[in-house]
């Protein structure tokens, strides 16, 4: 049956396994089942969607004299407007979202930010912190929607040969927050990552944020940093200190920052009440820096260095120090 110019339906029952952080084991209340959200305020839920535009509902269980939740929902670091409404035990909050959102995502990467928690006694005599009972979320899309950007590449070198010949890992990933002046600035440390067939065991990694775009600095102890930026267009040459694959292999690195994101999250996240705002705005940067190193890839790869030619054995060499 078609469904109109919204089509294309993805629904996540709560009762099955969560790609994310931040939601109690489920449980089934009045035939519903869903799960808690906590014990902090902050919860990620990771879900296949529809490329570009769509619409979503977020079905969350409410008892008889219960209000209805006060839920921050954010897609991909972007806020989403949150209608609520009741539905018998269900309170449903209805959200839309743009092209924009999806743009370069395979994965929609949704964030829940309670505004309140609430102690419940567990079997054991224990407390544990609840913010609110999610029982499905259903994500429908815009037919016609585009690919997203980051399959560009894949379909036109495949994937098989990105891994075989420009293959990089991020490892785990920390990052910390300041601000200088009027830029915000995001402190990342890589380890146990890998750039081609060479392991990095540290890499370090400034990004600074500001009116005109983002700044990188990227390397490891005791070499160079390679830096680059990305204008307030989206655009970014490749680093001009490293051989040209060198230069393909540390894009393929910073396109896989919001994936690195995303997993710190998940492990630095629960049980917190972080700034979820701080969080969305980088979340936006990592994704801006993500579309424009796989722009960068793809033009490289079109007008520049041969990539069959390139040999996937030699080490990787950042530029030396002094």
């Amino acid at each position: 049956m078609d469904a109109g110019p919204w089509r294309r339906q993805y629904v996540h029952d709560l009762l099955f396994a969560v790609d994310g952080t931040g939601w109690h084991e489920p449980e089934m209340k009045e035939s519903i089942g869903y799960r808690w959200s906590g014990p902090g305020r902050f919860s990620v839920l990771r879900m296949p969607a529809p490329a570009g535009a769509g619409r979503g509902e977020a079905r969350v269980l409410v008892l008889q004299g219960e209000a209805l939740p006060e839920v921050a929902v954010f897609l991909n670091g972007q806020r989403l407007a949150v209608t609520a409404r009741r539905q018998g035990l269900l309170g449903i909050l209805d959200f839309a979202w743009d092209e924009a959102a999806m743009a370069a995502e395979g994965r929609a990467e949704f964030w829940f930010h309670a505004e309140r928690l609430a102690q419940l006694p567990v079997p054991g005599g224990r407390m544990r912190a609840v913010g609110f009972r999610l029982s499905t979320l259903t994500l429908t899309g815009a037919a016609g929607g585009p690919a997203p950007a980051a399959e560009a590449l894949a379909l036109i070198l495949g994937r098989r040969f990105l891994f075989e010949r420009l293959a990089v890992a991020t490892g785990r990933a920390h990052f910390a927050f300041r601000t200088d002046a009027d830029a915000r600035v995001l402190d990342v440390r890589l380890e146990a990552a890998r750039l081609g067939p060479t392991a990095q065991p540290q890499l370090v990694l400034a990004l600074q944020a500001g009116a005109g775009g983002v700044d990188l600095a990227l390397g490891a102890p005791g070499t160079v940093p390679v830096v680059a930026r990305v204008a307030a267009t989206g655009s970014m040459p490749l680093p001009g200190a490293l051989s040209p694959r060198d230069g393909l292999l540390v894009a393929r690195l910073l396109a896989a920052l919001p994936e690195a994101f995303g997993r710190w999250l998940d492990e630095a996240m629960a049980g917190a009440s972080p700034d979820a705002a701080l969080l969305a705005l980088w979340r936006c940067d990592l994704a801006r820096v993500a579309r424009a190193a796989e722009g960068a890839l793809a033009v490289a790869l079109a007008d520049g260095v041969d990539a069959f030619a390139i040999d996937p054995t030699a080490p990787f060499t950042w530029p030396a120090a002094g």
